[in-house]
């Protein structure tokens, strides 16, 4: 939804569009946290073969991390044209990575 309210702003991102970005970045940011401090560390408990699988989630969500710091600052810009590129190279890391959440993690769960 963001992606498209970002492809179709025109010249200036409206002030709902930069809300609905900025919560969906802290919404991520929510989200992966509680995935490595709560998750990852009991699954590293349960299944100690994953450690390999379990870091390489880890560094998408650092990875993610930066790529949402880059986001919130360029919506502070308000040009779509530069906001978009950004939002497409978030949803890529973010297929990717739950592509292999759902791989290595929903057999466990």
């Amino acid at each position: 939804m963001v992606r498209k309210e970002v492809a179709t702003s025109g010249t200036a991102l409206g002030a709902q569009l930069r809300i609905n970005c900025l919560t969906l970045c802290q919404g991520l940011h929510n989200h992966h946290a509680g995935e490595s401090l709560g998750m990852f560390p009991v699954l590293l408990d349960r299944y100690p073969e994953i450690s390999e699988e379990i870091a390489a989630l880890q560094a998408d969500h650092d990875k993610i991390a930066l790529l949402l710091d880059e986001l919130k600052e360029l919506i502070g810009t308000g040009r779509p044209a530069d906001v978009l590129p950004e939002v497409d190279r978030l949803i890529d890391e973010l297929t990717t990575h739950l592509d292999t959440e759902e791989a290595v993690l929903i057999p466990l769960l």
